[in-house]
């Protein structure tokens, strides 16, 4: 990436021989004037008050609210270099600014090498203001897309108070905004004005609520590590609400960063199992589940007699005096006894060193130990398992799911069962487990976190200095945050054990595709915001070479796609995370749920309800738009984050499956050994009906772009979305029914997809 955007400043600030024999220069209180062909563009220098004339009609695209460290600026300098293109000076700051109209209107601001930058004290400059008294509407990508009118009291309220402050590498999910200008008839077909971040590194977003109606303004911040990086930014007209997400995909193909899932597939064929896909995640991670077992009294009364694996003070209490014919054992006994012999097992046989292949040996010990001293009161070992065994793999194969990507939130099950991993490859899916090299913490505070028992020389050495000095800490204020670039040897080679003892054929790598840029002042790095984002690239991307799987990433942010072809958290982003309510609150219907047990956590499997503002804010279809999806959904698959699957919420039920409907994206389901043990199952049910709709329409669209977007209707309670192959798909949020062209009708709550293989279906949630 540095590459490029050097070339890019090299053109952008390069002019030739006849160029420079134009030089006017213009008196410092003047307007700047650009044109191109019949097109102009006016710019206040020491503003940056913006006007786009078109057809003489003015367009505002910046108000004016220039600052550097909150001072206003005078323009000093001022060249015209071309009819199209301008430079000049801001005094006292010294910032340069160059202005080139070509189609597009480029700015780029850059320091002078004498400025002084120092690392606790930024460079700040505001340019961007919202003309806000010609703007309607915002949309915004903090998720798939938000359509914000302006003046919505509770829509704008809650964007100034949560996403004020917001970077535009991790927060806004692609470095772009578009904001659509008041209905004017005269203007027509250029009524949206997109701003993209050429450079996305070391941004904010700034959101307030100015006589009710939302203001918006943007700054970049001049850092020691960034100084020599030009901060650009294009602007463009559009005529749809798209326009932004279109013309950022087209930016992308220039630049080579796009890599669509046809070629991905060319180069990976087993990617062709996730075309379709529902995904799934499994929980449990344990040995035994409660269904593993055959004889309970047995099971317990030799357990109190193992004085080796010391079973507990309150399991001894609880259960050790219990009798045969004279008690009897409820759920929640067995349920006990299960997780204290597990532990039991667990604390028998440790894992004597920090590494996979002594995990691996650890959990085939345990297994092989347990069906010799146990197995009489146990079912085949073959089928054990809480969050992966045959049973629940038959079971899915009984149902006829004949594609799904199966996640593990931990390697141990894999490691107990391998030959389960092989039979799920066999049954055509894709099967892999969550990893992560982001977090580093010392042993002995939780060794259950897998991922984040590093070296003790990584988690020292490779994390992250901030401007103050103090190391970052890490996720959840825990451990450290580490460097994506220091030890790649060490991450690349516990990534093949992974795979090797796991037998998997795809991974999920968290937090790499977030684009949580950050800079790194440690004395052996240096680094900043633009470089670490091309560390997450190049880990990935490197990954997937060399090791030939298929790579899933939280997120897939637009800056950090590169080497994964799925993601999740695009669909469903996380929100309410102070909402006590929601994180507290037991007795209240939108209580997300408890962290335990760690075979079936409520929070992931409880059904909740959403609260306002978030009903509104993040499930109303009216406020929602398929930005995401007009720039990737022909080269990367994305879903909900796994903290909220496709069930999680119980009154946006309809408006979640039909967007993901209308949008072509998979379902997610959560599933355990309980909640997989027939066919019957409500969750497997679950997956086949999302199965009937999305398989055979993502089997046409997987390798096709969303070219168009709108509303049949004046609410937006019916919505259509255009391919690039002719396919349409329909949704109908409504509880009546609608009329279509040609005599068709559309249920209420509905989809109807009309494709171009001329196959016709019709979809409605359970």
């Amino acid at each position: 990436m540095p590459s490029l955007l050097f070339a890019f400043c090299l053109f952008l600030f390069s002019t030739n021989s006849s160029q420079a024999e134009n030089l006017t220069n213009i008196q410092p209180n003047s307007t700047i004037k650009l044109t191109k062909k019949t097109a102009s563009i006016f710019i206040n220098p020491a503003s940056l008050k913006t006007d786009w004339l078109l057809a003489s009609h003015s367009i505002p695209v910046i108000d004016s609210g220039l600052r550097v460290e909150k001072k206003t600026q005078l323009a000093t300098d001022i060249t015209q270099l071309s009819p199209s293109s301008a430079s000049w000076v801001l005094s006292p700051s010294g910032i340069k600014i160059n202005a080139i109209f070509n189609d597009v209107l480029t700015l780029s601001f850059s320091t002078t090498a004498n400025l002084k930058i120092d690392r606790n004290n930024p460079i700040a400059l505001t340019w961007f203001s919202l003309p806000a008294k010609a703007v309607n509407t915002l949309l915004l990508p903090f998720n798939e897309g938000m359509r914000i009118p302006i003046n919505h009291p509770t829509l704008i309220n809650y964007i100034a108070k949560t996403y004020s402050g917001s970077n535009t590498t991790q927060d806004l999910k692609m470095p772009f905004w578009s904001a659509k200008i008041s209905n004017n008839k005269e203007l027509k077909s250029a009524d949206v004005v997109s701003y993209q971040l050429i450079t996305a590194t070391n941004n904010r977003l700034l959101f307030s609520v100015v006589d009710k109606r939302l203001h918006m303004q943007a700054s970049h911040e001049f850092t020691p590590l960034n100084r020599n990086e030009h901060f650009s930014v294009q602007i463009s007209l559009g005529d749809s609400e798209l326009s932004g997400a279109k013309q950022y995909r087209q930016w992308r193909q220039h630049q080579k960063l796009a890599v669509p899932l046809s070629k991905k597939r060319q180069q990976q064929p087993e990617l062709e199992r996730l075309i379709g896909a529902s995904h799934v995640y499994l929980f449990g991670q344990d040995l035994l589940a409660v269904e593993d077992v055959s004889d309970w009294w047995g099971l317990k009364d030799w357990y109190f007699t193992q004085d080796d694996l010391l079973p507990s003070k309150e399991a001894t209490k609880e259960l050790g005096l219990l009798k045969q014919g004279k008690n009897w054992l409820s759920a929640y006994e067995k349920r006990f006894l299960i997780e204290n012999i597990n532990t039991s097992i667990n604390q028998y046989f440790p894992v004597k060193q920090d590494n996979i292949k002594n995990q691996f040996d650890a959990a085939q010990q345990r297994k092989a130990w347990l069906q010799t001293q146990a197995g009489a009161y146990l079912i085949n070992p073959k089928r054990w398992g809480q969050g992966l065994s045959e049973d629940m793999i038959n079971t899915l194969m009984e149902a006829k799911l004949t594609k799904l990507w199966l996640g593990l939130d931990n390697w141990m099950p894999a490691f107990y069962q391998p030959n389960i991993v092989d039979k799920a490859k066999a049954a055509g899916y894709l099967i892999g487990t969550y990893d992560s090299y982001n977090t580093a913490i010392k042993k002995g505070i939780n060794d259950n976190w897998l991922t984040a028992q590093l070296p003790d020389d990584m988690r020292k050495n490779c994390a992250i200095e901030n401007a103050n000095g103090k190391q970052q800490k890490g996720f959840r204020g825990n451990g450290f945050y580490l460097h994506p670039s220091c030890q790649l040897e060490y991450v690349e080679q516990r990534i093949n054990d992974i795979i090797l003892y796991g037998r998997f054929n795809s991974l999920f790598l968290d937090v790499d595709a977030t684009a949580m840029a950050r800079e790194d002042y440690s004395a052996q790095r240096q680094s900043n915001e633009t470089e670490m984002l091309e560390a997450f690239n190049h880990r990935m991307s490197s990954i997937t070479k060399k090791q030939n799987i298929i790579l899933g990433s939280e997120d897939g942010n637009g800056l950090t796609t590169q080497g994964i072809a799925f993601a999740h958290g695009m669909e469903t982003v996380g929100f309410g995370w102070t909402d006590k309510e929601m994180k507290t609150d037991r007795i209240s219907p939108y209580f997300l749920g408890a962290w335990y047990p760690d075979y079936k956590p409520d929070f992931f499997f409880k059904s909740s309800e959403v609260k306002e503002p978030y009903k509104t804010v993040y499930f109303s279809p009216k406020y929602s738009i398929p930005l995401y999806q007009t720039v990737f959904h022909d080269e990367l698959i994305n879903s909900h984050h796994w903290h909220t699957d496709s069930i999680k919420f119980s009154n946006v039920q309809v408006e979640r499956d039909l967007t993901m409907m209308l949008y072509n994206t998979p379902a997610m389901i959560h599933l355990n050994r309980e909640e997989s043990n027939n066919t019957s199952k409500q969750r497997v049910k679950t997956l086949q009906h999302y199965q009937t709709g999305f398989l055979p329409i993502h089997s046409v669209l997987w390798n096709t772009s969303l070219i168009d977007f709108s509303w049949l209707d004046s609410s937006g309670k019916v919505q259509q979305t255009t391919y690039s192959d002719g396919s349409i798909i329909i949704a109908n949020f409504s509880n009546e029914d609608h009329s279509l062209s040609a005599g068709m009708m559309i249920p209420s709550q509905s989809i109807l997809a009309i494709l171009s293989n001329n196959t016709k279906i019709k979809w409605a949630p359970q």
